[in-house]
This record gives structure tokens, C-alpha cells and sequence, in this order.
């Protein structure tokens, strides 16, 4: 955001507290110093917001609002309609005891208002995405919450089998507990009858929900999978692919949810941002600089990252493997793979000698992952923009 600059170029400031059906305005003419504030119900329009504005603060117009549910389409159309908008990281207001017990609309956008027109205040704006990109985020959300449905839909009907004594033990040659789920355990479900009419119906219920909640992620991966084969997207994707534990589903959360790589000024920025930075608390003569994790930031890229570590303990060094029409430059590939034997020397470093508990490293080089992540999203930017410009 351009901050503390920020009076100088606007000559009114408009804070908004954002909901589903009402949105309280509060601004302020910088030249005569008036504020003015209104109430709007009944799930007002952009047009009706900017109208008012435009009529009763002169220009150019700033206005700003929480990060949160609302999104960014309100921002997206008061910049349509000549209004500089911006969206206020949430986490970077800072919230008094008395803000927290006497909480309403009106103290919000006061507050926020007072934020922006404050000096040294930390205030930072969100990295606004295009429609393109927003709407690939919300693909990718679509199909984790399939998987999260088709989940917890496997777990209902597992459990209905043990609570009638029914559970999956059948075991390979070698000895091992043949996989759940695979051809064998479906066929095995199959099988089963329960003793009573309702419990079978119960059982056919649980089965049916299994199986639908396994087509639509299987939809929903497809078409993540043509979008990836988009120009926007490809070199993002088939790049990151290269990196162990990141496949195309995760390489694409990162790419949509970063968009932007170069908005970021180094590897701990991005850290934070994502939320694995450890806790800190000074006071006085105290000094503790580790904690947990702050998990204040981005929970799409950090369940991504965490997952994508989960297979760490079994990881050996080298490449990851490109699918069929997956390409990348050899230098994007090197660094790749430097990459690849830098999180597995880290890793058996914290297991193996510094004796660190598995969550604990897998967490510390998804730390150290997203770094990678992002000066290698930087060197694929930069390729694509000098491609643009020998286009141009």
C-alpha cells in the first residue's frame, strides 16, 4: 500500500467494514478535515458505495477495507469506477483491549480509517489477484474440499463396517496389509452384508457417498489438469513439478495463491506470509525467540507444504518426475534439483544427528521448501517476462 505517502496523493480517505448484507463507510476530506459516515443495508452494489463517495468527498479518492470473507470484489469494481481501492491485511491491524470488548462496525472502520491516516502504523495491504487467478484459487479450494468430503465419507463408512465387526485385514504375500481402497479392498466391500435391512441400507448409503464424492474429485483434478496445460499456468507448473513432493495440484496452489512471485522481497517475507515462521516474544531481560509456528498466514500453501513433506523420511535424493508434455529449462531443472538434495541432507541432518521429532523437521524444511519454491517461481517469471518482451 502506499502508505505514509499516501495523504499527499489522495485527497480523501474512505474506511469500509465489509459483511454479507451491510457495509459501513467512514471517510475523511484530508483538505477540510470533515468525516462523514453511513450505514448501507440490504446488501448494497458497488455503484451505490462509490456513489456516495464520489458525491461526498473530493477527489482522487482513496478507500480501503478488511481482508476477509467479502473477497475482492468490491475492491475490484470501486477501481473500476475511478476509486483507488485497496484490501487491508487483517492480521496487520493492530486491535486494542478495548476495540476487542466493545466490537461493532462503526469501531472497525474508525479504527481502520485512523490506521490509514496514522503514520508508522504497520497496516499492509493484500496482493489484489485478477479474475483469471482468483478463479483458478477457487478451483483448487473446490477440489481439496472434495477430498476433504471423499475423506471423511471413507471414515463414516469404515466405521460403520467395524461397529458390525467387519474390518479389512487381508494381506499381500510379503506379509503386509494390503492398501485400503484399491481394487482388492473394493471388491472386499462388495461382499459385505450386514444382518438387518436397515443396516444394509445404511451400508449402500455410505457406499454410494464414497463413490460419488470420488467422481467429482476425479472431475475436479481433470479439469485442474487442463488448466495447467494453459500458457498463464504450464511454465509455473511443469517447474515446480520437478521439485520432490510437489505434485500438480500443489504446484498450482502455489503458483495461483503466490500469483504474483517478485511481490515478495526475500525468502523470509514469503516464510512469513505463509505462516511457518516461529513465535517470538521479548520482554525485557526474556528473550525468547522460538516458538511454535505463527500459522498466520496463508493455510492453502501451508497444508500444501506440510503434506508435501510428509513423505520426507522416505525421500532419496534427485529429481521429481515429469509427467508426459511436462517441460522445463535446464537451469530452472539444476536449481530444481539443488533443491531436492538440499530438503534431504536438511532433513536427515535434524532426524538422524540433531535427533528433532519427525513433525518438527517435516515442518522446518516446509519452512525452507517455500523458499525454493519462491526463487524458483522468481527465475520462471523472469523467463516469461523476457519472452513477453521479445514478443513485444
Amino acid at each position: 500500500m502506499p502508505q505514509y505517502t499516501i495523504n499527499s496523493k489522495y485527497a480523501s480517505i474512505i474506511a469500509m467494514d465489509t459483511h454479507a448484507r451491510t457495509t459501513t463507510a467512514r471517510g475523511i476530506s484530508l483538505e477540510t478535515a470533515e468525516v462523514k459516515a453511513r450505514c448501507f443495508n440490504d446488501c448494497p452494489s458497488p455503484e451505490e458505495i462509490a456513489s456516495w463517495i464520489q458525491k461526498s468527498f473530493p477527489a482522487p479518492h482513496y478507500a480501503a477495507y478488511e481482508s476477509g470473507c467479502t473477497g475482492f470484489f468490491l475492491c475490484r469494481r470501486l477501481v473500476g469506477l475511478g476509486i483507488d481501492c485497496e484490501v487491508i491485511a487483517v492480521s496487520s491491524i493492530a486491535r486494542s483491549t478495548d476495540d476487542r470488548q466493545h466490537k461493532n462496525d462503526h469501531r472497525d472502520a474508525k479504527a481502520l480509517l485512523n490506521d490509514l491516516l496514522t503514520p508508522g502504523k504497520e497496516a499492509s495491504a493484500v496482493w489484489l489477484p485478477d479474475e483469471g487467478c482468483e478463479g483458478m484459487r477457487d478451483l483448487l479450494r473446490a477440489y481439496r474440499d472434495a477430498t476433504d468430503a471423499l475423506k471423511r465419507s471413507k471414515q463414516q463408512l469404515s466405521a460403520l463396517l467395524l461397529r458390525h465387526g467387519h474390518v479389512w485385514n487381508e494381506k499381500a504375500p510379503s506379509g503386509k496389509l494390503r492398501k485400503t481402497w484399491g481394487g482388492a479392498h473394493m471388491k472386499w466391500l462388495g461382499s459385505v452384508e450386514l444382518g438387518s435391512a436397515a443396516a444394509s441400507e445404511s451400508l449402500e448409503f455410505y457406499r454410494a457417498a464414497v463413490a460419488a464424492d470420488a467422481e467429482r474429485a476425479a472431475r475436479l483434478m481433470a479439469r485442474i489438469e487442463g488448466h495447467a496445460k494453459e500458457a498463464r499456468w504450464k511454465p509455473y507448473a511443469d517447474a515446480l513439478c520437478c521439485i520432490k513432493g510437489v505434485g500438480l495440484y500443489a504446484a498450482m496452489v502455489y503458483a495461483c495463491e503466490i500469483g504474483d512471485f517478485s511481490r515478495f522481497r526475500n525468502g523470509q517475507s514469503v516464510s512469513r506470509w505463509t505462516g511457518l515462521t516461529p513465535k517470538s516474544h521479548a520482554s525485557g531481560e526474556r528473550q525468547q525467540a522460538n516458538g511454535h509456528i505463527t500459522k498466520a498466514g496463508n493455510a492453502h500453501v501451508r497444508a500444501a507444504l506440510v503434506e508435501g513433506m510428509s513423505s520426507a523420511s522416505r525421500r532419496s535424493p534427485g529429481m521429481g518426475r515429469l509427467k508426459p508434455g511436462q517441460e522445463a529449462p535446464e537451469h530452472i531443472i539444476a536449481e530444481c534439483d539443488r533443491c531436492n538434495h538440499r530438503i534431504h541432507r536438511r532433513y536427515w541432518h535434524l532426524r538422524n544427528e540433531l535427533k528433532k521429532e519427525p513433525n518438527v523437521a517435516k515442518v522446518a524444511m516446509a519452512n525452507e521448501l517455500i523458499r525454493w519454491i519462491w526463487a524458483i517461481g522468481c527465475m520462471v517469471q523472469e523467463g516469461q517476462r523476457a519472452k513477453e518482451g521479445i514478443r513485444g
